[in-house]
């Protein structure tokens, strides 16, 4: 799989797995302690997040790290 596809699928998830929650990325971001505008890069896909934010993102959410890729659309 090419890295961009795979990062597209990543920021895509992460997004839906937001708006399924009822989260702003403004309430994820500071939840999370992140900047907004960072979370907006993360969802654009225009960023290659880390393991540790991603960490952070899924606990956010409320989700394991892996069952988020469970549900990853390779």
């Amino acid at each position: 799989m090419k890295e961009d596809l795979f990062l597209e699928n990543i920021s895509n998830k992460i997004k839906g797995l937001r708006t399924e929650k009822g989260l702003s990325q403004e309430k994820l971001a500071y939840k999370i302690g992140i900047d907004r505008k960072y979370a907006s890069l993360i969802e654009k896909g225009t960023v290659n997040i880390s393991v540790k934010i991603l960490s952070k993102v899924c606990l956010g959410l409320g989700i394991s790290m892996s069952d988020f890729f469970k549900k990853l659309d390779y």
